[in-house]
């Protein structure tokens, strides 16, 4: 779903700060990695991959691509304390606020480390359904006291609980959302407010949401992307009207979600025959 932000946002905005390292937490079917590392060819960059379960064959992308991919098949945590650099990072990997929280100090930490500034950082789902609700792929790597109750239950815009049959019903979904300590959004928010770095945080509504962090100073020492800023960091008329759409986006999702599953368990009953009168 991030590959759908690569022609207007990404793009430009790597564009802007001509990074030398980027660095991708979660990587999925690879759609997205594979508009980086056309990028990386481009601009001889080089990207980090983290990801402890790709849907794709590692060892051809890295037959493919050769040093300008460096993979990681580990849990992001246990990787970025690791690296020796990155001016920008991706996050779109465990969508729960441990998980968030924990990779945004591991990055404030390891910039500190590397004498750099934080990085150029861009975050998935910062809106519905994760931005204040937890999603755990794997509950274990997640410590008891900050994991919140959870069931392979169904989401619906504007339920604050679980239902039968809705979005995403196959994975490990919070009981509740708009809870503290709980969803991506959140966890951005907690960890702005306990940072010491200066950075500013913006938001683009549209397909689950995205945010952009960022060094305060960044726009005053790059003017391409304060040329990018004009356009990304929105009046908030402009970003409540996008809301809207989204919102309205995704209930039509749901709807046509429910539908489907109604019309699948309805050929389930009859054998796989539908007779449409």
């Amino acid at each position: 779903m991030m590959g759908l932000f690569w022609d207007a946002i990404t793009e430009p905005a790597l564009a802007a700060i001509k990074p030398r390292t980027i660095v991708e937490i979660g990587s999925h079917e690879g759609i997205s990695t594979r508009s980086l590392m056309a990028f990386c060819a481009k601009h001889d960059t080089v990207l980090h991959v983290i990801d402890p379960a790709p849907d794709y064959d590692v060892s051809a992308w890295e037959n493919e691509f050769g040093k300008r991919l460096v993979y990681h098949k580990a849990l992001s945590l246990e990787v970025l304390p690791t690296l020796e650099r990155f001016d920008a990072i991706f996050v779109d990997g465990d969508h729960n606020w441990y998980t968030v929280t924990r990779e945004l100090k591991a990055i404030e930490d390891r910039s500190r480390e590397l004498s750099q500034p934080f990085p150029l950082t861009l975050l998935h789902d910062i809106g519905w359904p994760y931005g204040r609700r937890d999603l755990y792929y794997n509950p274990s790597t997640i410590p008891a006291e900050f994991r919140h109750p959870f069931a392979n239950r169904g989401l619906r815009p504007g339920v604050p609980g679980l239902v039968e049959r809705g979005f995403n019903d196959h994975q490990n979904n919070a009981v509740m959302e708009k809870t503290p300590r709980n969803g991506v959004l959140t966890g951005v928010e907690d960890f702005l407010k306990e940072t010491q770095e200066n950075l500013r945080f913006i938001q683009v509504p549209g397909f689950h949401g995205l945010g952009i962090i960022f060094p305060e100073q960044l726009p005053t020492e790059n003017s391409e992307f304060a040329q990018f800023l004009k356009i990304w960091d929105l009046p908030e008329p402009i970003r409540q009207f996008m809301q809207l759409v989204e919102t309205s986006r995704v209930e039509f999702q749901a709807n046509a979600n429910e539908l489907w599953m109604t019309i699948q368990q309805i050929a389930a009953q009859s054998g796989g025959r539908i007779q449409v009168q």
